[in-house]
């Protein structure tokens, strides 16, 4: 679900909407999971694509600075787990485990120096999922703006931006339960959550979600939600990622250096923020929110 607002000339208002949306869908299309250019890609292992090579030219970057916690080469996995829409979730078998241990590597995606070209080594799989949201997000505000809506606010799924010069309350979703565990004003920045509650099942009273650690391909099992806040969709949605598997004192120097502010939930409902975020934040969910707080 895409969430559009505008504040300003209703009919400028109206036509940038409706460039946002048709914008939207070539974004979900293009980087998707079905037949996409993805697909092309984790096919014949070579695309000449100028936006791709930008996207997975960042997300290599990410992997680099995180010290391998954002992974780009994970669709094999991700669809063994049944993740990425292939088939329902489930366990995966060990064979499947081996198959993707042989190449999980993103070492094995390739740029080349035409600034356009993406290679991708024998048996590596690409997945977007992890930054072509908030990329997307981030384009629908650029798209906004420069179509003359000068504020407004897109948020798609939980990848948020907000922009101009109004002040937004945005709500951190309970993890949970229902309603929100805190709301955080939030002007000209955007907002992105990872957390084990979208794409989840519950196996023998255990938890398995699909973010996913990339040295185990096991899912990550440190937090409920990571929040991040920064200036663009893409940065926030990479790290919220990043620090949703390698843990917030891991990463809290490289969201500091990058004037990034967090909020994270772990499994026992207990709530950590940056300086800023701190004061709108509880300590924990509390006992009237721990509707569903295990598995």
């Amino acid at each position: 679900i895409v969430e559009i607002q505008a504040l300003g000339n209703e009919t400028d208002a109206r036509a940038a909407m409706k460039a946002v949306a048709k914008e939207l869908k070539r974004i979900d299309k293009k980087f998707g999971y079905h037949a996409s250019l993805i697909t092309d890609l984790n096919t014949s292992h070579k695309v000449k694509d100028k936006e791709l090579y930008n996207l997975i030219q960042y997300g290599i970057e990410i992997h680099r600075i995180s010290g391998g916690a954002f992974s780009l080469a994970l669709r094999p996995i991700l669809d063994a787990w049944g993740f990425s829409g292939t088939h329902p979730y489930h366990l995966p078998s060990d064979e499947e485990f081996n198959k993707w241990e042989i190449s999980k590597n993103d070492k094995g995606i390739h740029l080349l120096d035409d600034n356009e070209s993406v290679y991708t080594e024998e048996g590596v799989g690409i997945d977007v999922g992890g930054i072509a949201k908030g990329y997307g997000v981030d384009r629908a505000a650029s798209i906004m703006t420069n179509m003359g809506v000068d504020t407004g606010l897109i948020n798609a799924g939980g990848d948020i931006m907000a922009f101009g010069e109004h002040t937004w309350q945005i709500g951190i979703k309970n993890p949970r339960g229902p309603g929100v565990v805190a709301i955080i004003p939030v002007q000209n920045k955007a907002v992105a959550t990872s957390g084990d509650y979208e794409r989840f099942f519950i196996n023998n009273g255990k938890r398995f979600c699909h973010i996913l650690n990339p040295q185990t391909g096991l899912p990550a099992r440190r937090y409920m939600s990571v929040t991040i806040i920064g200036p663009t969709c893409r940065q926030a949605d990479a790290w919220a990622t990043a620090v949703f598997v390698m843990g917030i004192d891991d990463t809290k120097s490289m969201l500091e250096e990058r004037g990034l502010e967090w909020m994270v939930i772990d499994l026992s409902g207990k709530i950590k923020a940056s300086r800023h975020l701190k004061k709108y934040c509880p300590d924990r969910i509390t006992p009237s929110q721990q509707k569903d707080l295990n598995p």
